[in-house]
């Protein structure tokens, strides 16, 4: 069998800059920072373990099912997550964002959508996963016009005739959310009964996209509130849907993942308690803190810019510096020896040619570290 069929291309790249690093490490003895680090630093750590607060009875030998919670619960949870009548939409319970898209992709093959469109940039597993379950996948690009927004490739969709599109809001590993103008783009695809896969699981909540879509029976959209605050072990995710959809997640949940572990009950009552919203405000002055640290940053370093508001991740460009379309191991080689800092290349997430050379900021990572790390690497890109 060739190993290349059974591979994920952008994990593939992942481990080589994780061997670079280790590699580079060993020979200067210098830990090399990943500015893109999925997890938070300990100052941010250190300030969510204070805050956060949990009444959780804990019930760790009976399983646990989204089918089992009561209806009222799962009002709650809907009425505090969109800003629209709990009725419009049903919703699941399951673990994770991952969870929830190995499920839809089962959802979209036995359904027999024929042909999908993932709008890239996107989360790395979706267009693995989606093939490995044997349906047709296509990508299609984020359009930036002149002046750096982010348009929707409506002409693009409909000429394609896809059936399913995937769509990611925020744009994957950025502040940028759709304009309304955009959005009736949307509402005209649902009107055509094409359907919309929505990952809102890095959304800020003031800015979910599902709440202007009122079309349950094709839209199928995910959240994961807890996964937005960086609090990535004690999480749920929510699949928002059709009634009937629900019910079929609802036994297939059963087949793929089984029950909710204990951790996702927990954040189930975490979430609709007051301490959610505490956590949530230390989780906005945090990242708007470290916003303005990297704002005076490229005041020195003109050069390299972002576009979008809230998120917990930034995608930094630079005006002059050639997009990259694989890596380049000798280049990042250098790049950590001299500067010590790693990242993941926009690339790897499906940003193309148009944004030019971008990478993935965490800011949750602690602020000093940040600013002296960005530091090097905007000093290292003008050699």
């Amino acid at each position: 069998m060739n190993n290349n069929t059974v591979t994920i291309p952008h994990l593939e790249e992942i481990k080589k800059i994780r061997k670079l690093e280790q590699q580079i490490f060993q020979e200067t003895q210098i830990p090399i920072y990943d500015v893109s680090n999925w997890n938070p630093g300990k100052e941010y750590k250190k300030l969510i373990y204070q805050a956060y607060n949990s009444n959780h009875n804990s019930n760790y030998l009976d399983y646990h099912y989204s089918y089992e919670y009561n209806e009222n619960i799962k009002v709650k949870v809907m009425s505090q997550l969109l800003k629209i009548s709990p009725n419009i939409y049903n919703c699941v319970f399951i673990h994770s964002a991952t969870a929830a898209i190995c499920c839809i992709a089962d959802y979209l093959k036995k359904h027999s959508f024929s042909k999908i469109c993932v709008l890239e940039p996107a989360y790395f597993s979706v267009y693995s996963c989606l093939k490995s379950f044997g349906l047709n996948v296509y990508t299609e690009s984020v359009i930036l016009d002149s002046e750096g927004q982010c348009l929707f490739p409506y002409e693009e969709v409909t000429r394609e005739n896809y059936d399913a599109i995937w769509i990611t809001s925020p744009i994957y590993s950025t502040g940028l959310y759709y304009s309304q103008t955009q959005i009736n783009y949307l509402k005209e695809l649902v009107e055509k009964d094409i359907m919309l896969i929505i990952d809102e699981s890095a959304a800020t909540p003031a800015n979910y996209l599902t709440q202007y879509l009122y079309s349950p029976n094709n839209i199928i959209s995910f959240f994961s509130p807890h996964k937005y605050l960086s609090i990535n072990s004690i999480k749920f995710a929510i699949i928002v849907c059709s009634k009937q959809t629900a019910y079929y997640f609802e036994d297939w949940i059963d087949v793929f993942i089984g029950s909710l572990p204990e951790s996702a009950c927990v954040a189930i009552e975490h979430y609709l308690s007051p301490n959610y919203m505490i956590c949530y405000e230390i989780h906005e002055k945090y990242i708007d803190k470290n916003m303005s640290v990297i704002q005076e940053l490229m005041e020195v370093f003109p050069d390299n810019f972002y576009r979008g508001a809230k998120s917990n991740y930034l995608t930094i460009q630079n005006k002059s510096l050639p997009y990259i379309s694989t890596l380049k191991e000798s280049e990042m080689s250098k790049l950590m020896q001299i500067a010590h800092v790693s990242f993941i290349p926009g690339f790897i997430n499906g940003f193309a040619k148009p944004w030019g050379f971008c990478y993935r900021v965490n800011l949750t990572l602690d602020t000093d570290k940040l600013k002296n790390h960005l530091g090097r690497l905007f000093n290292y890109f003008l050699l």
